[in-house]
């Protein structure tokens, strides 16, 4: 069965997909399916606002530049995503993607892979005809290099990718396939960063031990005593209070926030 996709704008509010009811053909065959992208889910979230800490910034900017892929695996609220907000401001051209079930359908997931990296490109979004169920290795492969055919040569023409809430796909049949294939082909002017909040499957996981994926776990990502200071300090809280609320807080970043309340 095929799809034919559209990247709307504006997109009607609070709704994954906008799916036409497939009518029964001549046959048993049925009529394709139409799925309408979500704009929001390939846009990046404002960086704004967020706590900015150096150590972090530093630490993801460097593994960018040695790997192929960084993966930041931690539960929610310990600032995976504001991490990856604030470094996708200093990038000209980002494709964002946030995951959710639906994404583990091969056709969804490289339909709208496929619209944020030409999205962020300044290529024109035009329908797509796909075939869902064919993921072998050599369409991902050639998918692969359309996708990044729009990509313009050279270092000030860097595209950082980033995928969150890769959780979301895990049990995907082509989970490891297309990670394993996109990281060794993956254009010298672009940086993977992947968002997750656990392990992922063995295929990907065992790439850290060929220099290929660097992993930032939930312990390098909770705050220092320092850092935490940092955060509370203005909020009038005596030495006494942040070393207690740090301490409580195990470092996460999303009760911290609220401690100057919630003490």
């Amino acid at each position: 069965m095929a799809m034919t996709l559209f990247l709307h704008d504006p997109l009607e509010e609070g709704r994954s997909f906008d799916r036409v009811a497939l009518r029964p053909l001549a046959g048993g065959k049925q009529a394709e399916e139409r799925i309408h992208l979500l704009r929001e889910k390939i846009e990046a979230p404002a960086g704004a606002g967020l706590v900015r800490r150096p150590r972090l910034d530093d630490l993801v900017e460097r593994s960018l530049s040695h790997f192929a892929g960084t993966l930041i695996s931690g539960r929610s609220g310990t600032g995976k995503t504001g991490l990856a907000a604030q470094l996708a401001e200093r990038y000209k051209k980002v494709a964002w993607y946030t995951l959710d079930a639906l994404d583990a359908d091969w056709g969804v997931f490289k339909s709208y892979f496929a619209a944020a990296v030409a999205v962020a490109c300044g290529g024109k979004r035009r329908p797509a005809k796909i075939v869902c169920d064919d993921h072998s290795d050599s369409k991902i492969a050639q998918f692969l290099v359309e996708t990044f055919a729009e990509l313009p040569a050279g270092p000030t023409t860097k595209l950082l990718i980033v995928i969150d809430d890769l959780h979301h796909i895990f049990d995907a049949p082509w989970f490891g396939d297309f990670f394993q294939l996109l990281l060794f082909s993956l254009p010298s002017e672009a940086h993977l960063l992947l968002l997750c909040r656990s392990k992922p499957p063995s295929p990907l996981w065992r790439l850290r031990s060929k220099q290929v994926l660097n992993v930032i776990d939930e312990r390098l990502l909770a705050f220092t005593g320092d850092e935490a200071a940092d955060l509370l300090s203005p909020a009038g809280l005596s030495e006494t209070e942040i070393q207690r609320a740090w301490k409580d807080s195990f470092g996460q970043v999303s009760k911290l926030a609220v401690a100057p309340d919630g003490r």
